[in-house]
């Protein structure tokens, strides 16, 4: 079975090959405007479905689709992509010393059949010095991210103080709730080449 990524994101794919799957990158183009009225978990479900469904009408036999998106939400409020450098500071500026919590929304569909479910993760910050803060903006730009950070980037590695929940979460892909989910559905872990 190939796994369609669908994703631009090196960081998914590389998480889903460490598991020896066959992976395929379809990134979508889908409008990531948030849905009035839903919850943190439901906007990224909701995102992940829409990125899911740009895949379908073109999905194999011999292929199973997965889409992510990951939300960050602090103190009442969704921060998704920071728009630029002066919102991702921002973005940090918030998040240091405080607790968020990491929403991923997964989406994944074989031809006849698709899931939807959400991971959380608790984040907490040390106090960022704004030092820290404009080394990583420098080094790592992360308008690509979630709350204008990566885990696995200077910000994370030097920031974060305490996790609870999955890591691979925070970085974007619940490998292991994805993991549990594929051995219950399709009852065995397809590797490379099956």
């Amino acid at each position: 079975m190939k796994v369609i990524l669908v994703s631009a994101s090196p960081r998914r794919r590389a998480l889903l090959e460490r598991l020896g799957w066959q992976v395929e990158l379809r990134p979508a183009d889908v409008d990531e405007s948030l849905v009035e009225g839903l919850s943190p978990p439901q906007q990224a479900m909701t995102l992940a479905a829409r990125k899911l469904a740009t895949t379908l009408p073109t999905l194999q036999a011999d292929e199973i689709a997965l889409a992510a998106d990951t939300i960050v939400f602090h103190a009442g409020e969704i921060l998704g992509k920071p728009q630029d450098l002066n919102q991702a500071r921002a973005f940090l500026r918030r998040l240091s010393g405080d607790w968020h919590i990491v929403y991923t929304g997964v989406a994944i569909a074989t031809i006849d059949r698709a899931w939807a479910f959400y991971e959380e993760t608790a984040v907490r910050f040390h106090p960022l010095p704004e030092e820290l803060i404009e080394a990583y903006l420098q080094l790592s730009p992360p308008l690509d991210k979630a709350g204008a950070y990566g885990a696995q980037d200077l910000i994370g590695l030097a920031g974060i103080a305490e996790i609870k929940g999955d890591f691979y979460n925070v970085m974007g892909l619940p490998v292991q709730r994805i993991m549990r989910f594929w051995m219950q559905a399709f009852g065995k872990f397809f590797a490379r080449g099956e």
